[in-house]
């Protein structure tokens, strides 16, 4: 039989791993009020060899930013216009769509190779790709990214 010591050391385990999951999702890992080094993202993006015939010369690289849940719209995008993959990229508070937001917590990211330029849902001619650990918490570097996914 567990004693009733033991039970409430278990449940007090329990109630700070929480608050450690939820202080991780609304960016609070860091600290309260994040320097601008820990609201970046950076990786590179390369594509798949068995695309690169597929990917043409001319497109538009979107890195595109998004919460894991909720709303599928982006948070932040890079374009970057006639790639030379691989391709660096860093993603700030400067890349943000929404004025006011601020580029913090768990993130998803992606990366669309866009034929026509022009950004929305994924078109046929589009190739794409994520981070494999999505989501992650931004304040990383060493997102790579394969673009490994043909539209």
């Amino acid at each position: 039989m567990v004693s009733h010591e033991t039970m409430r050391t278990i449940s007090m385990a329990g109630g700070i791993i929480v608050l450690a999951g939820i202080a991780a999702w609304i960016g609070l890992a860091h600290g309260c009020e994040a320097p601008l080094g820990d609201r970046m993202l950076a990786g590179t993006v390369t594509l798949a060899p068995e695309l690169a015939d597929r990917a043409g010369k001319k497109g538009v690289l979107f890195v595109i930013v998004r919460r894991p849940q909720g709303s599928r719209r982006p948070v932040a995008v890079k374009r970057i216009t006639n790639p030379q993959f691989p391709v660096p990229f860093t993603i700030s508070d400067q890349d943000l769509m929404i004025q006011g937001a601020q580029l913090k917590g768990m993130v998803e990211v992606i990366a669309r190779l866009d034929r026509d330029g022009s950004a929305g849902p994924p078109q046929p001619g589009d190739l794409e790709g994520e981070y494999e650990r999505n989501p992650t918490l931004v304040g990383g570097g060493n997102i790579d990214i394969q673009i490994n996914k043909a539209y």
